[in-house]
């Protein structure tokens, strides 16, 4: 039943006093399935980057980036998006599944600034399992999310990212692009060194539900990264909207979010690039 003529329920205390009254109501259970459907297709995500809000951080980063790190690089067609939008970058590609990276390798590994690395990136260093599917290598990843896909359990080589850097000679990353498949905060602790030290520019992390099952909620990204000296918002198509961490941004709605340290004009401009079109 819907609340009587005359009752008073207009302000947002007393309506959902009057809805939790009536929790179980046909009336409610219809509303909040329609509610929950509309929810489904508001969570849909862009992960075309020309769509969907990279391509301008790229565009943005364009004229003085030298070094990106693409970690969860797939088949490298971000490395590529990246080549092209940022003429002077050499871009290091790390695919943590040997069966993708072999893939990656054919199609950039002919690619003068782009390094594809013969193994992956977390927290650690040693061997780790991945689960690895076939019928979309693109979710593969160290959570083992609930797919509909049959998945292989591997054994691969990973290092931190701190281990990587040094040993690449990197003193400077513009720009930390990390799609790691519900992984992407272990990533991200891999570089704590840098991180702290402010030699990471800039970080693109995604956050979605398999954030979930690793634990990897929004809040958590904030914590490691606001005291390090980073702003965080999350990367829509014509802006970057960055503020702070509130609870009811535990939506899972993503893909992208980025961080720029607090002292670089780059969030500025990544913030207010569309404005002044």
């Amino acid at each position: 039943m819907l609340p009587p003529e005359g009752r008073r329920t207009s302000s947002p205390g007393a309506l959902r006093r009057w809805v939790a009254a009536h929790t179980d109501d046909r009336a409610i259970r219809l509303l909040r399935a329609a509610a929950y459907r509309a929810t489904a297709v508001l969570h849909t995500e862009d992960h075309n980057p020309a769509t969907n809000g990279e391509l301008r951080v790229l565009r943005c980063l364009a004229s003085d980036a030298r070094v990106l790190l693409d970690v969860g690089a797939h088949d490298g067609a971000w490395a590529l998006t990246a080549a092209q939008a940022c003429p002077e970058a050499v871009i290091h590609c790390l695919e943590i599944a040997s069966p993708t990276r072999a893939l990656l390798r054919e199609r950039v590994g002919h690619h003068p600034r782009i390094v594809v690395a013969d193994h992956g990136l977390l927290d650690t260093s040693g061997i780790t399992r991945v689960k690895y599917y076939r019928g979309d290598d693109r979710l593969s990843s160290v959570v083992d999310y609930p797919h509909g896909y049959t998945g292989d359990w591997l054994e691969e080589r990973v290092e931190t990212g701190d281990q990587y850097l040094a040993r690449a000679g990197l003193n400077h990353v513009d720009l930390l692009k990390v799609d790691a498949e519900g992984a992407d905060l272990r990533v991200l602790h891999g570089f704590d060194e840098a991180l702290s030290d402010g030699r990471v520019r800039a970080v693109q992390f995604e956050y979605g539900y398999a954030g979930v099952l690793s634990g990897a909620l929004l809040e958590r990204f904030y914590a490691l990264l606001e005291p390090r000296g980073y702003v965080i918002g999350r990367v829509l198509p014509e802006r970057v909207l960055f503020r702070q961490y509130r609870l009811s941004d535990e939506r899972f709605f993503g893909p992208n979010f980025l961080a720029v340290r607090r002292c670089d004009d780059l969030w500025r401009l990544v913030e207010g690039a569309s404005r002044r079109r």
